[in-house]
């Protein structure tokens, strides 16, 4: 059986997975399998179909013609053979070794079934002398985290910005065959959609994993791209949703998931509050920042009796700072964002790849605990 299928939704003509592509097949020993779903009637470039033909670790799963983006995806994941399954978007990067980490966790840490990593996350827009720093973390062991406090982490929105951090789910993550198994046994959604299928992704992955290891080196390479808000595709009233902002679509993907489980969603008071805020305050106009907050505000006054709605108090800063600080601080290496003069993800994979720990130094030694002692 392959080791590793790497899933790469193509929801559009305009979306070039080529460098992506290409950049994985480099290496030629990787035991992988690229499964490039995608809808019947988008076309992929004659370069890219060439890249098919040319190796066969290479396959195309068409889905019908009209489908949403969590379908794709789930249609994708259905399609792979692969012992580990991960997903990433076309203009993404991803590390080729990454066959090998899951290959020596199998090894080390048999009860592991969900792996994270740091990745990187590059705003394709950013302008030189404008971008803040890029982190390379020092650290580069695999250590195992606590379950519960992931739980916490992702359904009570401890420690969140405008969205949970918690790594874990199928989106820039690897998860093992009998946990990619389980979740496709759960029913497919029939009466509700999302346009961040990656938090039904990660609600699913924490509810049902037995293990969780994390990679401190970063693995791939996130082309980071506005949220745009999309109206609710539900009959529940649950009054969180994709069409007030991230947070609201994370609230909303986190509700369906427990709902179909038959457990309610509670939030999680004064830490998912502060998740709205940030959400707000991460707009730069006027005029979105007020309807922004409105709509979260109405949504607070809506639910459970509006007890939440007081401690919502957004502050407009039409000017965010960046942080464009360089070398060495608090156990990272920061870097220019056109470090080298990289313009793409892959670019600049190439380059921090160079300053970073090979996969094969990593994996020859011991899986780590949360506190960094050999387990």
């Amino acid at each position: 059986m392959t080791k590793l299928s790497i899933c790469i939704p193509v929801e559009t003509a305009a979306q070039d997975a080529l460098p992506l592509v290409t950049a994985i097949l480099e290496n030629r020993s990787a035991d992988i399998e690229i499964v490039l779903a995608k809808p019947a009637d988008i076309a992929l470039s004659d370069a890219l179909l060439g890249a098919v033909a040319s190796d066969g670790r290479v396959r195309i799963a068409d889905t019908g013609r009209e489908t949403t983006r969590q379908l794709l995806w789930r249609h994708a994941v259905a399609a792979t053979a692969g012992d580990w399954v991960t997903l990433v978007n076309p203009g993404d990067m991803l590390e080729s070794d990454l066959s090998v980490m899951v290959t020596f966790l199998e090894t080390s840490s048999p009860g592991t079934d969900a792996l994270a990593w740091n990745a990187f996350q590059i705003d394709p827009h950013a302008e030189p002398g404008k971008a803040s720093s890029v982190a390379i973390p020092t650290s580069y062991h695999i250590s195992t985290l606590d379950k519960t406090a992931m739980l916490k982490a992702f359904f009570t929105w401890e420690g969140s910005l405008n969205s949970p951090k918690m790594p874990f789910g199928l989106f820039h993550a690897a998860i093992r065959r009998p946990l990619v198994d389980t979740i496709l046994q759960q029913p497919e959604p029939q009466d509700w959609s999302t346009p961040v299928p990656q938090y039904e992704w990660a609600a699913k992955v924490l509810l049902f994993a037995n293990e969780l290891a994390f990679s401190a080196r970063p693995m791939s390479v996130i082309s980071t791209t506005p949220f745009i808000p999309r109206p609710p595709l539900h009959p529940w009233n649950f009054p969180f949703h994709a069409g007030l902002g991230l947070t609201g679509a994370v609230a909303e993907a986190q509700f369906h998931v427990l709902r179909e489980l038959g457990t309610p969603w509670t939030g999680g008071g004064q830490a998912f509050v502060r998740a709205l805020v940030i959400d707000c305050m991460m707009e730069t106009d006027r005029a979105s920042y007020t309807n922004k907050g409105n709509a979260y505000f109405a949504a607070l006054t809506e639910f459970e009796g509006g007890h939440l709605a007081p401690l919502f108090r957004p502050e407009f800063h039409e000017v965010r700072a960046k942080d464009t600080r360089r070398g060495l601080h608090n156990g990272a290496l920061l870097i220019d964002r056109f470090v080298g003069g990289a313009q793409t993800p892959a670019e600049f994979y190439a380059i921090a790849k160079k300053m970073m720990a090979p996969i094969g130094l990593i994996c020859g030694g011991a899986l780590r605990d949360k506190d960094g002692k050999a387990a």
